[in-house]
């Protein structure tokens, strides 16, 4: 009963992860039932599976998946020493008059995200591993994950080949994939699943229907992974990472069918690193890059400017998105940016996490290699396992795929299901042999005590491990769910004064407004604001401002203070509702700081930044204000309506910098501006849709 529970969550929150919108109840629904499923196994799983999982991870394997949650703990804890963590926090301080504490991520929500994420991914590692302890239930497992990457890399192919819109749900894809990870790994498996069939068929003289059909089903996934592949927009560099990875299971069934022997495996392994280097050199090779992105098939400018700037402890695990709209180029759509994986790793995590990373798979998939050359039977997991690793290391060199929740969730069962099989399980005798021992009394001393002690200690302590790793999943869960919500989509345009630079900036905040959860991942764009069906608040009847909007704004900052948005509406609620408690001029450098080339800002940006004298009268932010009303007047001419509409609400100090500025380049236009007629006042203005306050996704 536990195992098929155990199997069913596996299966439930793998296919849950590529299916469901990026929501929170999508993250929740997973880590939720994974921490379900690992308390289960903690608590009624048998002591001879428990001993398999201690003796299958070992004290090196443990250390290794425990450094990146320990890495992102450290991130989050606020730093004793002032000055060593991020000096965001201290600015971000002193403008919302709060006490908060330095630390070295710059997003404590994207971190928690991305630790959820982390502690999801290592929960289900483990429990395929449970799982798949028995033979007969790691090929229904193989079986299960080669059906789930050849529906996902058909879906893929369905995208390349009638376009991404075309085979969409509104704004959202129907599946959340957007890298070719999932094709790569389907293809690993069902090469192991054809080889593996192979041998079936030439062991078994009677063949049943599963011999007989799988053959079948291994080639269709084949072709369809394949296909995707193809079609990818990374062409080569996927390509070579799907080779390298298939070459490696070929490799072991060439070994353990023909070329067995020590001059037989140098002989296979030198034939496989001659062929993945002549892939490797006809990759494309961007020059004069970085490592990190020299292999990607996009221009990542952006992404090559926050690597100059990424220290050697990082940003923060999840806070790319973050980070992105202070680096992009102006009007540059956030969904252009395609980094690769390991340019993400080395800028949130720092190069030196990364360059263990890299070498921790590469190592990782030399053991597995020779875990599968030890084995007699069922050698195919564990080199699906080495043939992942090594495929996962260049399509991180390539794509950023890895990153997506589905694809490390999929990563994840499969490592979990190459460790169970990695090598042969003498649990059963062991336990045989122990049982058939004559009892001895309690005051006789022999050595069978010290072995007896220390099965039963590895085991208390595997099952305490796994329930407090089912602790930490709900708890986290509950910590993002708990979170006071916050504007979803970007609705400021509820706060601009008037029609004409209202329906400017709607003109160009669909295509560029960030999403409410910070978590922008490459190639998905970011959904058009919703209206809400209730009426306007109290506050404000007219723009619909939720009254506890500044404080709810406030909080959100407290944990996510590079949000440009934010910084920007709660500059503009202050100025409207003339709060003393925060400083409009402080809010407003803060907006400009953390999203400087942000078009979707403008409109609102100027308008605030215009109508307050004290903004006028700061040299800094006076030099920020002309260069947008530069942008606006000269390299955006659809902006022209809001830079106007900005004008006619400016104070005499805003009126008399556009002047001064606008007089420079164009005289005649400066005369049409003041000629203006006079925007109608609200009464005539159509009714505003109010706006949704959603609460932001997990990561």
């Amino acid at each position: 009963m536990l195992v098929r529970f155990l199997m069913l969550a596996l299966v439930v929150s793998v296919a849950a992860a590529f299916a469901m919108p990026e929501i929170p109840q999508q993250r929740a629904l997973s880590s939720a039932l994974l921490a379900t499923a690992l308390l289960a196994t903690a608590i009624f799983a048998s002591s001879s599976a428990i001993a398999s999982l201690v003796r299958r991870s070992g004290l090196v394997l443990i250390l290794i998946l425990a450094v990146p949650a320990i890495y992102m703990a450290v991130q989050l804890a606020p730093v004793p020493v002032h000055g060593l963590g991020n000096p965001i926090w201290e600015t971000a301080s002193a403008a919302l008059n709060a006490p908060l504490a330095e630390r070295l991520t710059v997003d404590v929500r994207a971190t928690v995200q991305a630790f959820l994420h982390y502690s999801t991914a290592v929960a289900l590692a483990l429990i395929t591993t449970v799982v798949a302890l028995d033979r007969q239930r790691a090929w229904q497992l193989l079986s299960m994950l080669v059906a789930i990457s050849t529906i996902v890399s058909a879906y893929l192919l369905l995208r390349q080949t009638i376009g991404a819109d075309g085979f969409s749900r509104g704004d959202t894809p129907v599946l959340a994939a957007t890298g070719a990870v999932p094709a790569v790994l389907g293809l690993v498996l069902s090469a192991a699943m054809m080889t593996r069939a192979f041998e079936d068929r030439r062991r078994v003289k009677q063949r049943p229907f599963r011999v007989a059909t799988t053959p079948w089903f291994a080639l269709l996934a084949t072709l369809l992974c394949l296909s995707a592949i193809l079609a990818s927009g990374d062409g080569m560099g996927t390509a070579t990472a799907a080779l390298l990875g298939v070459g490696i299971v070929l490799a072991a069934f060439a070994i353990r069918n023909w070329f067995s022997g020590v001059w037989g495996i140098a002989s296979v392994l030198a034939t496989a690193a001659v062929l993945f280097l002549a892939a490797f050199t006809l990759m494309p090779i961007r020059p004069n890059a970085d490592l990190t992105v020299a292999l990607s098939e996009h221009a990542p400018g952006a992404t090559e400017r926050m690597l100059q700037d990424a220290g050697h402890a990082g940003s923060g695990a999840g806070t790319y998105a973050a980070l992105l709209p202070i680096h992009r180029d102006i009007a540059a759509p956030l969904s252009r940016e395609r980094p690769t994986a390991a340019a993400a790793i080395a800028i949130e995590m720092g190069r030196p996490f990364l360059y263990g990373v890299l070498i921790v798979a590469v190592v990782g998939a030399g053991a597995l290699l020779r875990c599968s050359l030890r084995r007699r039977h069922d050698y195919v997991y564990a080199a699906i396992g080495a043939g992942a690793a090594t495929s996962l290391v260049v399509l991180a060199l390539v794509e950023d795929g890895i990153l997506e929740f589905g694809a490390s969730l999929l990563a994840a069962a499969l490592f979990g299901l190459a460790v169970a099989q990695s090598q042969r399980d003498t649990g059963a005798v062991t336990e045989q042999s122990r049982s058939a021992r004559p009892v001895v009394g309690l005051d006789s001393p022999g050595p069978a005590c010290a072995p007896i002690r220390s099965y039963g200690i590895g085991n208390a302590s595997m099952r305490v491990g796994l329930g407090t790793i089912a602790v930490a999943l709900i708890a986290q869960t509950v910590w993002l769910l708990a979170q006071p919500s916050y504007p979803g989509g970007l609705p400021v345009e509820a706060l601009v004064p008037n029609d004409a630079s209202r329906q400017a900036l709607l003109r160009v905040l669909p295509q560029n407004s960030l999403r409410s959860d910070g978590d922008l991942r490459s190639g998905r764009p970011a959904p058009a604001p919703q209206p809400a069906a209730n009426g306007a608040a109290a506050s404000r009847p007219e723009f619909g401002v939720h009254p506890a909007a500044p404080t709810v704004l406030a909080q959100a900052l407290r944990s996510s203070p590079l949000r440009g948005d934010l910084w920007l509406m709660l500059a503009a609620l202050s100025r409207e509702q003339r709060s003393v408690e925060y400083d409009v001029a402080a809010l407003l450098k803060l907006s400009y700081y953390t999203a400087p080339n942000d078009l979707a800002l403008l409109p609102l940006r100027l308008t605030a930044a215009l109508g307050e004298a004290s903004v006028v009268s700061d040299p800094e932010l006076r030099e920020l204000v002309q260069r947008d009303a530069k942008i606006a007047f000269a390299r955006q001419p659809a902006l022209r309506p809001a830079l106007i509409a900005a004008y006619q609400s400016a104070s005499a100090e805003g009126k008399a910098l556009v002047d001064n500025l606008i007089s420079e380049w164009d005289s005649a236009a400066l005369q049409s501006m003041r000629k203006e007629v006079p925007i109608p006042g609200p009464k005539t203005d159509p009714p505003l849709p109010s706006r949704t306050w959603g609460r932001g996704a997990a990561r």
